[in-house]
């Protein structure tokens, strides 16, 4: 060190004799000297604690909170909508002229058959002058929808109890009722319903008092899930298999707290089916049991765990591939860039761009936007030519990859490409595949919207019912099926007749 090798110099030309100073300025040196040494050492000290705190700052921008703050890095950043905390301004605009949009059908409201008699009115005398009126002249006519008074239906099912003569045994005909269930089946189908658009078992409770004035307590609202949840157990258990046997399946997967423990929910979604699946892992266990022996085309992120299902075709989300790009640019104070749209790069903050950074981002963008741009244009495009393009996109993304770079987060970003090149292009010659991974993370909301109302499920039990009513839910939805009878029917013991499927219960 300076100061401690000035110090020992001083000591040796003090012995020398080579210096001739008195007792007060030799001690004056000495303290200097000394000080200096201090010094040095609170700098090395203060460049420590600066360098920790720059890696600290570049952790929280990329935090959630940090990007959660601007409107311009919260998609980037992937925050989901519970965690933002910006008001996004309101932009005037023009307003739109009525009727239809050009270029769209005209769609008017469906007009709907009366189901009981009609409500006639009646006038003897003249609203204007009071003269006597006589018979109608003609009579206009007007449909109103409204629902029938909120009045419970109670009663008594009667038993009939007999005596055989043959076998001397008392016999009774059966129960369309299950023992132990003091519910019809449209009351429960109509509370599990309710929970399924996501009200919290209080508020069923109030509903159903305020709205139907039926009295049920939290108790009767989670064994009324139960109840549901095992009637309709064998119809899901058969939309999970038929997960395997599809040609393309979307993947996610959400965090989602059980009992105050972590836990997650997986959703694997097809054309006809979204089937959920909650468990306290989150790695290539659940994919094996859901996706093993998979030959079909998985759309899924970056989580490796997917890896593990060799014997399938994998297509990244081009669209989270830009969000690594995205991040990377907040860091870079760069607005954060779309993929399908080429704009220029904007800089947040005063200061030198990083232009390896961005001529790297650009490329990226390029290459992808070209492919996505041509499978547009190509629907109906030969295989052989598809799979032309496919490999010169992989061509040119590789080449684009391997350039020497020095910025840290084009080189992390290109070696992930680099490993996953192989799945950036499978939409190219796949034609039904999608290049974006939008349909899974839309059903994976709804387990946010869960987790946002109760925080999760208190036990297992309770994520054992969840994920079997919002599959049923869900894929109804999705079939455009009556979730109300399919519950109702799954009660009554009917099996699945609107799924059409024997082979995941007993039918009708």
């Amino acid at each position: 060190m300076y100061a401690r090798d000035a110090i020992e110099l001083f000591a040796q030309e003090e012995e020398n004799e080579s210096i001739t100073l008195d007792p007060e300025e030799r001690k004056a040196i000495r303290n200097r000297l000394i000080q200096a040494d201090k010094m040095e050492k609170e700098l090395r000290e203060t460049r420590e604690k600066l360098r920790r705190a720059q890696e600290e700052l570049k952790r929280l921008k990329a935090s959630a909170p940090f990007l959660a703050a601007s409107d311009l890095t919260a998609e980037a950043g992937g925050v989901p909508s519970s965690r933002v905390f910006y008001r996004r301004p309101v932009r005037p605009r023009e307003p739109n002229e009525a009727g239809g949009q050009p270029g769209h059908t005209g769609v008017s409201r469906e007009r709907l058959v009366p189901n009981t008699p009609p409500l006639r009115l009646s006038l003897d005398k003249c609203t204007t002058c009071g003269a006597e009126l006589g018979e109608p002249a003609d009579w206009r006519h007007r449909t109103i929808t409204d629902l029938p008074p909120p009045e419970p239906v109670i009663f008594e099912v009667d038993i009939p109890r007999y005596h055989c003569p043959g076998c001397h045994t008392r016999v009774e005909p059966p129960d369309p009722f299950p023992p132990n269930r003091p519910f019809g089946f449209v009351l429960m189908a109509r509370v599990v319903h309710l929970r399924m658009f996501g009200l919290s078992v209080a508020k069923v409770v109030d509903c159903m008092r305020e709205a139907h004035g039926v009295h049920l307590s939290t108790a009767s609202v989670l064994s009324i899930e139960r109840w549901t949840a095992e009637a309709l157990g064998p119809l899901y258990e058969g939309l999970k298999a038929q997960v395997c046997e599809v040609p393309v399946v979307h993947g996610d997967e959400t965090s989602f707290r059980i009992g105050g423990e972590n836990g997650w929910m997986w959703v694997f979604v097809h054309l006809t089916a979204v089937v959920y699946r909650i468990a306290p892992s989150r790695g290539q266990d659940v994919v094996l049991e859901m996706l093993g022996g998979f030959e079909g085309t998985l759309v899924r992120d970056g989580w490796k765990p997917y890896d593990a299902i060799e014997g399938a075709k994998h297509q990244l989300d081009l669209l989270h591939v830009n969000r690594w790009l995205e991040r990377a640019e907040v860091l870079h104070r760069v607005e954060p860039r779309p993929l399908l749209t080429e704009m220029p790069a904007k800089m947040m903050s005063a200061g030198r761009p990083p232009e390896e950074f961005i001529e790297f981002a650009d490329g990226v963008r390029q290459i992808l936007r070209d492919a996505v741009g041509w499978s547009q244009r190509h629907p109906l495009a030969a295989g052989r030519l598809r799979l032309r393009v496919k490999e010169q996109a992989e061509a040119m993304t590789l080449q684009h990859l391997n350039r020497e770079r020095r910025d840290e987060d084009a080189i992390r970003i290109a070696n992930e490409l680099r490993d996953r090149v192989g799945m950036l292009f499978t939409f190219l010659v796949e034609p039904g595949v999608p290049w974006h991974n939008n349909s899974a993370e839309s059903q994976v909301r709804q387990g946010v919207l869960f987790r946002k109302v109760s925080g999760g499920r208190r036990s297992w039990g309770g994520a054992w019912v969840l994920e079997r009513l919002l599959t049923v839910y869900r894929t109804c939805k999705k079939r455009e099926l009556d979730f109300l009878n399919v519950v109702k029917d799954a009660l009554r013991g009917n099996g699945y007749p609107l799924f059409g499927t024997p082979s995941v219960g007993p039918q009708s």
